[in-house]
């Protein structure tokens, strides 16, 4: 685990479930504490079976896809559910209770993306493991910066 942000974000999962004794409640997760990493959150609530609903879209998230996916199901959103290997980091974190990070080449319509970085942590707000907190790091072209990019250029999901 380095520095960069997954390995942040997965360092201080270990300790909340060091606390714990097993997989952390979702309420022990004091956002203060990695406030660098907010804009690039993503919380889904696992609803059972093979769906999820996007509980919240960090802002640098939302902004580079440029869609509000915060309330949605992953079942109504097209290539957001089974079969999406991002879908499939979410069931494999609930199912391991554990995190699980994964680096993929880009196959969306951005043009200056090249890959995509994401850990995803499990949490619980029941008896079960039953949300998920994933960082995501989009990887770029050399100089390029997202926000001043067109919007056609810059979607990502």
């Amino acid at each position: 685990m380095g520095d960069d942000g997954p390995g942040r974000l997965a360092r201080y999962w270990f300790e909340l479930a060091e606390q714990a004794g097993g997989v952390p409640s979702r309420s022990a997760f004091d956002p203060s504490r990695i406030t660098d990493l907010l804009p690039r959150l993503i919380v889904v609530e696992h609803l059972g079976d093979q769906d999820f609903r996007y509980r919240l879209m960090g802002t640098e998230v939302d902004h580079f896809t440029k869609s509000r996916y915060t309330g949605r199901r992953t079942s109504e959103i097209e290539g957001h559910g089974a079969g999406n290997r991002i879908h499939a980091l979410y069931v494999a974190t609930l199912a391991f209770e554990r995190p699980i990070g994964m680096a993929l080449p880009y196959v969306g319509r951005s043009t200056v993306c090249t890959s995509v970085r994401q850990i995803a942590v499990p949490f619980r707000t029941g008896e079960t493991a039953d949300q998920v907190i994933s960082l995501i790091e989009f990887v770029m072209r050399p100089n390029v910066i997202p926000r001043l990019l067109a919007a056609s250029d810059r979607r990502l999901l």
